[in-house]
């Protein structure tokens, strides 16, 4: 695995690493991603993780890596530093008390972005589930980037108790939940990052509408608080589905494939809809 400081990253060696795991040094911190890069592209897919099982994968974890042939695009894959911590299944890229690491991976994203010389609304954020939360984030911070995400989380707090206790309790020790959800409302909710930031991005939301979990806890409160907060949800496609039985899971990956790539080459457009 080879180290790369965040302010020494070229295109020559963004090239060196490619089909490669990287480390990279960011204000005293280290980052992993995985690289696929592919000659005379121009797009860039941006993929974050979902829950992991640390029985099977060992942090750094980059989920759909073996994915990035099937995409017409150069691939970013992101591993979220915040499972590093011990018995942590999933994040949300939420970090440490003192440092929200979506941030660090927006930043890291761009900055690789322009050394390929990538144009913003070439980039597509892509995950499902928690990957799915932090795609939409990244959208958001990144302007006119797209998100494609599938049963997403949109808020963190609404996921299941025992995962969320333990994130709670190992981000932000000795905080009450109350205290957490008033003080980092920023980092828990994506309806509060569309305010603060005054942006929607736009995002394909793709849902299984027979997940109950998902349509009661994240779904139908996203569509509530946009309305409430009188958010303009034109940028948002979204596009309801019918399988009791995958439930949470993902669309296939042919499917993610041919979503993707349609959207990368022009070929949906939220517009059509």
């Amino acid at each position: 695995m080879e180290t790369l400081n965040y302010e020494d990253i070229t295109s020559e060696k963004l090239w060196q690493q490619n089909n490669q795991v990287v480390k990279i040094i960011k204000d005293d911190l280290d980052f992993y991603i995985k690289l696929n890069l592919k000659e005379n592209n121009d797009k860039l897919v941006v993929f974050s993780n979902g829950a992991i099982d640390p029985s099977k994968s060992k942090p750094p974890v980059f989920m759909r890596s073996k994915w990035h042939e099937d995409f017409n695009a150069n691939c970013l894959y992101i591993d979220d530093r915040t499972v590093h911590y011990k018995q942590l299944r999933i994040g949300w890229g939420v970090g440490r008390e003192q440092r929200h690491f979506l941030v660090d991976y927006s930043e890291i994203t761009k900055h690789i972005a322009e050394h390929l010389n990538i144009e913003a609304h070439d980039v597509v954020y892509c995950g499902s589930s928690a990957g799915g939360y932090m795609s939409m984030y990244l959208a958001t911070l990144h302007k006119e980037s797209t998100a494609v995400v599938n049963n997403p989380q949109c808020y963190v707090d609404r996921y299941d108790k025992v995962n969320v206790e333990k994130l709670y309790n190992k981000i932000f020790p000795g905080r009450s939940r109350d205290y957490i959800k008033k003080q980092y409302s920023l980092r828990l909710s994506i309806t509060s990052l569309f305010r603060h930031e005054n942006y929607v991005p736009k995002i394909y939301y793709i849902q299984n509408r027979l997940c109950l979990t998902d349509m009661t806890r994240h779904y139908e409160p996203f569509c509530n608080f946009l309305d409430k907060y009188n958010i303009n949800s034109i940028n948002i496609k979204f596009i309801l589905y019918n399988n009791k039985k995958k439930g949470h899971d993902p669309i296939s990956r042919e499917a993610t494939v041919d979503f993707v790539n349609k959207v990368l080459e022009n070929k949906l457009a939220i517009a059509d809809f």
